[in-house]
């Protein structure tokens, strides 16, 4: 293992890996050049048109092959081409791996985390808007629309309020001209339970025309 760490840290930082066979000169030279090279080639205009990865790929290779000298001279050339194999073997096929599998649990977790717990209050929240916005609606005509996915795409912004955070269609309904009854399915997706979302037409003091197009 104290043989396989150098060739692995040096995958993604050039030098360090000779830190850890206590090659501390070869290492502090080999990590100055990497962070002077990437440096220049990030911060002047001439050197734009080298990809900031090449530096990276040429002092990556500088650093491994010091590193497999190193072991081939103390253990001899089977061990330390065994040691390089296995380092290959973790960066290009079990470190993309386990990365992509903690990628995937994390972005997992938080789906997981905002259908349990914040899809409710982000649901109750655009729920208000859109009643403060039918309101507004009922202020300036004098009735609340009739048809819900037309009072919707007056404008483009409102094109989310068609479902909830869990993509539920809203239910809109129009009990008569001054009064309606606005749904969501809630977590379960079923309507007509003890989970659903309600919002019913408030009375406002004031009077402004709707923000339309």
């Amino acid at each position: 293992m104290k043989n396989l760490l150098p060739f692995i840290i040096s995958f993604f930082l050039p030098g360090v890996g000779q830190f850890v066979l206590k090659a501390y000169r070869k290492g502090g030279i080999i990590l100055f050049t990497y962070l002077v090279s990437t440096y220049l080639i990030l911060n002047l205009d001439f050197l734009n048109l080298i990809p900031f990865w090449f530096p990276h790929i040429i002092i990556m290779i500088w650093a491994i092959f010091d590193i497999y000298d190193r072991i081939e001279e103390c253990d001899g050339k089977k061990i330390a081409n065994r040691y390089l194999a296995f380092s290959l073997l973790i960066v290009m096929i079990l470190f993309p791996l386990t990365l992509s599998l903690f990628i995937t649990g994390l972005f997992r977790g938080a789906e997981f985390v905002a259908y349990e717990y914040l899809n409710e209050d982000r649901t109750k929240t655009e729920m208000n808007e859109i009643s403060t916005e039918l309101s507004l609606y009922k202020n300036y005509y004098g009735v609340f629309p009739k048809n819900y996915e037309a009072f919707i795409s007056q404008k483009p912004i409102w094109g989310s309020w068609k479902a909830d955070s869990w993509k539920n269609l809203y239910k809109y309904e129009l009990i008569d001209s001054v009064n309606y009854k606005l749904t969501s399915a809630g977590k379960d997706g079923i309507y007509l339970n003890e989970d659903d979302i309600i919002r019913k037409n408030k009375k406002t003091k004031y009077s402004k025309t709707p923000t339309l197009n």
